[in-house]
């Protein structure tokens, strides 16, 4: 988990107001940019939403950010999107090599849903016209997107990102799964009786469905994996022979959906053919 997701995890349960949106950005700037020389402080005087800049060459910039605030009061979930779409546009951001950045990526399950509203906010938001997300279809309802989560910053990968990585997409999902399955150390497993939760970090739970074959040994189910991917940081799983779990974790998953702020589905699924799919039993 990134230290700029640490310090965005305790605000995103209430909606912020200006100064305090501007407060949030600029410590979640100044954990990114902590280097001598460089200072970021809010400023919510008149009108405007904005921060400050100190920067080592004694310079002094202001960066507006009335319309990113907009586009949170919109959708306050969005938080960590939002201010990670413009601290890439901050006055003291430098990228660090492509080869740091290729080690950060990691896979993420979204909803189709999410992905359109994102994009429409971010695009409100003055952070582009094009495509924000690098995406691809998942399942019917289900998207995979990529983060670069270094311990400095968190941000979503855009198509515009894929130069500066030195990166072909299609060796997106490769790269990605191999740097997720380095965190399997991490992968914890709750539950008994043929239904079990697949734990991480609580951030990235419901990527390990794509690392299904790596932790299946370590669940006793009878058959192969049936998965529900409710939240973001639950992942389920039961056997596709037995059939009071399946039951059981359909209704868990639906009960997580319903109340977790980054549900995903309350349907279950298994892999066919390379392909997540939804299981009809």
């Amino acid at each position: 988990m990134s230290l700029l997701k640490r310090l965005l995890t305790t605000r995103t349960s209430r909606t912020l107001d200006a100064r305090q949106f501007a407060q949030a950005y600029a410590d979640a700037a100044r954990a990114r940019f902590p280097k001598d020389g460089v200072g970021v402080e809010a400023d919510t005087a008149g009108e405007g939403v904005q921060v400050r800049w100190s920067l080592p060459d004694g310079s002094q910039v202001t960066q507006s950010l009335g319309n990113a605030y907009t586009a949170y009061t919109k959708a306050p979930a969005d938080l960590d999107a939002i201010l990670a779409a413009h601290l890439d546009a901050a006055p003291a951001a430098v990228k660090p090599d492509a080869a740091t950045r290729r080690a950060a990526l990691l896979p993420v399950v979204k909803t189709k849903m999410w992905l359109a509203a994102s994009t429409r906010q971010l695009q409100s938001a003055g952070a582009g016209d094009g495509d924000r997300f690098v995406a691809e279809p998942l399942t019917d309802e289900l998207m995979t997107v990529y983060v670069e989560d270094r311990p400095d910053a968190m941000s979503y990968v855009a198509p515009d990102h894929l130069a500066g990585l030195e990166l072909p997409r299609d060796a997106l999902m490769p790269l990605a799964r191999e740097n997720l399955r380095r965190l399997l150390p991490q992968l914890t497993i709750e539950g008994e009786d043929g239904c079990y939760g697949v734990r991480l970090d609580g951030n990235y739970d419901a990527s390990l469905v794509f690392l299904t074959e790596d932790w299946r040994d370590r669940v006793e189910i009878e058959g192969d994996p049936v998965l529900a991917i409710p939240a973001r940081e639950e992942l389920l799983v039961c056997g596709t022979k037995d059939r009071h779990g399946q039951n059981r974790i359909r209704n868990i998953a639906a009960h997580i959906m319903a109340r977790s702020p980054y549900g995903l589905s309350a349907l279950l699924y298994v892999w066919r053919d390379g392909m997540l799919t939804r299981y009809e039993d």
